[in-house]
Order: structure tokens, then C-alpha cells, then sequence
């Protein structure tokens, strides 16, 4: 293409856009409307993934034991939570598989036994002594550095931690699988002599995080869901408006089109002038929506965040940056509306251009 021709296009271009105003700003904002749509509901499932990533042990079911469980119920138990994670095939066993045959409890990195003793260690290592003895009365936890001790200076406590069975699931993407374990978990029992069963885990020593995972993974998918549908009505309706700004100036210059046919001119000439007023459309309401989407998420979504869930503490939500999104966002946006401008101008053109 000479340069003449290009500055032609282009020029042409420009005064199409401003030749139909109303009908060129109506283009824009419905596709503007359309991209900050898609972004806004972009970067709220984002979040949700970022801080959902973040809640610990949210693919792990930990079953707390009775303190009076001697060693043979704590294998019995184990091996029973084995069998039905062998059967739901949830959980990754090709690392450091234990033996069963010759362990008093497993040893496995999915799937492990947690003493009381390394309960109170996590816990001694992860709080405050002091703080810690706040929360369990006298007679439950005792002890301390300067008081009494085991003769070499570390602390002795009457330890009023339980021990447990730890299961880490490959992920939680079956989650009705994982709940039916769940439930077969709760129907463990111990067996006497006499036949008579006695529950051996209670429900409310079943701990986990999978209610947690299904309400926000239904939230996330119902927001995935409507912003696919939103994104394709506006999308629908910016091509109608666009396709109808190229029309406009098509019926404007009608009589200088076939004038063009006449004396020769080809269809890729006639169509790039439309076809760059439909790009200028699309890349201005880039732009205009990348601004847009700026303000939206630093000042309106990141505000909204803070001020319901505060910025610290174990309710804090953490957003990432804008700059974080900018370099996805920016193409995202830039497809969309060379997506929208090239085709309605193309659609527009169709009638013209027959032979």
C-alpha cells in the first residue's frame, strides 16, 4: 500500500467518525460498556482465586481422635479412613506410601497421623506461650520455662491437645466425591465381641473447609456464568450499533461509491476507509474503557474490599495491583474492539461490495 493511499484510509476514517457523532459516541459507549463489563467481573473472580488460594488446609478433611483411644483404635481408625480414600481415589498416594502391615499409624505425606505432642509443638511454634495458656484454663495446660521442667530446661505440659488423621486431597474439583467421604467417615465404628457397634469418630470432631469451598466456588461460577452472558449481549448489541454507524456513512456516500466502481476503484479500496473507522471505534473504547477500569478497581473495588472486610486480621481480603492486570487487560480490551470494529465494518460492507 502506497503511503498516499494509507494516509487516504486513514484520513477517510477520521471523517466517518466524526461525520456521524450521535451514532459513533453510541458505538463507543455501548462498547465501552461491554469491556468494563468483562473486566470488572475479570478481576472479581480473580480475587476470589487469589485469596481462595490463600485459605489454609481448604483441601484437607482432619479427623480430631478421643484422648482415650489407645493405640490399636488409633490404627483401626486409620486404616478404615485409608480404605475409603483408596476407594474414592482422591487423595495421591505415590509419595512415601506407609506400610500397613508393619506401622502402628501411617506415615504418609497426603495422609498422616498428627500426635497431640506435634499439635502442641505447631502451636507452641506458631503462638505465644503466654497467650496460649490464656486460652486453656489451669487444669487443662501447665508448665513453663521457669517453673516446672523435664530436668534439661524444655517445658513439660499436661497437654489438652488431641491427636488426628490428616487427609490432603489431590484438589476438591469432585466435590460431591469428597463430601460422600466425608459422610462415609462419620459412619466409622468400632465392633465389640457382642457385635454392638459404638461410634468411633463424632461428627463434630470431623473438621474441614468443604462447605467453605462449595459456597464460593458456586459464587464464583455463577459470576464466571453471567459475565460470559453479559459480555455476549453487549458484544451482540455493540456490533448492531457499529454495524449501523458504517451504514450511515455507506448511504451518505452511496452515489460517491458507485462513482468509485465506475471508474475502476477495487473493493479493498472502497472498504478500508470503513474498515479503519471501525478500528478507531474499537481502539478508542480500548482505551477509554482501560481508563475506566483503572478507577473502577483501584478507587470503587479495592474501597469496597477494605471497608467490608478490613485490611488486616484473618478476615482481611487481599487485592492485587492494577499493574498486575494491565498488560492482560490492555489486549484483552484491544481484541474486543478490533473484534467489534473490523467485523461490523465488514458485515456493513457486504452490500456494497457484491459484483
Amino acid at each position: 500500500m502506497k503511503p498516499s493511499t494509507f494516509f487516504y484510509n486513514i484520513g477517510q476514517g477520521f471523517k466517518g467518525v466524526f461525520r456521524n457523532r450521535v451514532m459513533t459516541t453510541a458505538s463507543i459507549l455501548v462498547l465501552m460498556a461491554c469491556m468494563v463489563l468483562v473486566g470488572t467481573f475479570y478481576l472479581v473472580i480473580d480475587t476470589i482465586n487469589l485469596n481462595f488460594q490463600k485459605i489454609q488446609n481448604l483441601n484437607v478433611i482432619e479427623v480430631m481422635l478421643q484422648k482415650d483411644y489407645d493405640t490399636e483404635k488409633v490404627k483401626y481408625i486409620g486404616e478404615q479412613l485409608a480404605e475409603i480414600c483408596d476407594e474414592s481415589h482422591i487423595i495421591d498416594w505415590s509419595m512415601n506410601m506407609w506400610d500397613r502391615e508393619t506401622e502402628q499409624v501411617p506415615k504418609h505425606e497426603n495422609f498422616k497421623y498428627i500426635s497431640s505432642d506435634e499439635h502442641l509443638e505447631i502451636m507452641l511454634e506458631t503462638y505465644n506461650e503466654d497467650w496460649i495458656k490464656e486460652i486453656f484454663s489451669h487444669n487443662e495446660f501447665h508448665g513453663n520455662h521457669e517453673g516446672e521442667n523435664d530436668g534439661v530446661g524444655n517445658a513439660v505440659y499436661d497437654n489438652p491437645l488431641r491427636a488426628s488423621y490428616r487427609m490432603t486431597f489431590i484438589n476438591l474439583s469432585d466435590f460431591d466425591e469428597v463430601t460422600r467421604v466425608k459422610n462415609r467417615i462419620d459412619e466409622i465404628a468400632f465392633v465389640d465381641e457382642s457385635g454392638v457397634k459404638t461410634d468411633a469418630i463424632l461428627t463434630e470432631d470431623i473438621k474441614d473447609n468443604i462447605e467453605l469451598y462449595g459456597n464460593v466456588m458456586s459464587i464464583k461460577n455463577t459470576l464466571y456464568v453471567v459475565g460470559l452472558w453479559l459480555m455476549a449481549i453487549f458484544l451482540l448489541i455493540s456490533l448492531f450499533v457499529i454495524m449501523n454507524t458504517i451504514k450511515l456513512g455507506l448511504s451518505a456516500r452511496e452515489n460517491e461509491i458507485k462513482f468509485m466502481r465506475l471508474c475502476g476503484a477495487t473493493k479493498h479500496f472502497i472498504r478500508m476507509p470503513f474498515v479503519v473507522e471501525g478500528v478507531i471505534i474499537g481502539v478508542f473504547s480500548a482505551a477509554a474503557s482501560f481508563g475506566i477500569e483503572f478507577y473502577v478497581y483501584d478507587y470503587l473495588l479495592k474501597d469496597i474490599i477494605s471497608s467490608a472486610t478490613g485490611t488486616t486480621g484473618a478476615l482481611g481480603i487481599e487485592a492485587a495491583e492494577f499493574v498486575t492486570y494491565a498488560p492482560l487487560l490492555a489486549i484483552a480490551f484491544l481484541a474486543i474492539g478490533l473484534f467489534a470494529g473490523v467485523i461490523a465494518s465488514g458485515i456493513s460492507m457486504k452490500k456494497f461490495l457484491k459484483t
